[in-house]
């Protein structure tokens, strides 16, 4: 049987882009569920996703906290198994790296409402869940911008920063 010409072109090398530089796994990861209590916000206001809605917010801050640690050349952990807690971010951020957070607050009550779901079953109101999440956003687009120099807009889809900010 002859042998047919391969009508394939060789593939051209992409042309290199300027790309942005790699983001950290804790990065990657909070706006990952940050995205995913966003869109359990959105959905409906249902206990359940009042729920998971502040606990992955919370959780989300907590990543972007950690990491302006390692921005800063600090060490995210307290020992080689366990990193530092929330409350361990704010204390590096605030007494080594000069962060400030005028909005501490507003995220201490969203935290302890976090406590509350995890350890004591708690229930938020869709109220209370929009009061957390609006102040909680605030917060967020804030220090992404001004501590982490990047934008929501590049990881969040439009239609949820829409209805949040």
């Amino acid at each position: 049987m002859p042998k047919r010409k391969s009508t394939k072109r060789a593939a051209k090398a992409p042309a290199r882009a300027q790309r942005r530089p790699a983001l950290s796994p804790l990065i990657r990861s909070a706006f990952e569920v940050l995205e995913h209590g966003l869109w359990h916000f959105l959905r409906s206001d249902t206990s359940t996703d009042m729920k998971f809605a502040l606990l992955h917010i919370d959780q989300a801050i907590e990543l972007l906290l950690k990491q302006r640690v390692l921005v800063g050349g600090k060490s995210i952990y307290k020992n080689p198994k366990e990193t530092i807690s929330i409350w361990g971010a704010y204390d590096i951020l605030e007494r080594e790296l000069n962060c400030r957070f005028p909005e501490k607050p507003n995220l201490e009550l969203l935290h302890e409402e976090r406590n509350n779901i995890q350890h004591k079953y708690a229930n938020p109101s869709p109220d209370d869940a929009a009061f957390h999440v609006e102040h909680a956003m605030k917060f967020i687009n804030r220090f992404v911008t001004d501590e982490l120099g990047l934008a929501l807009a590049d990881f969040l889809p439009a239609e949820f920063l829409e209805k949040v900010l």
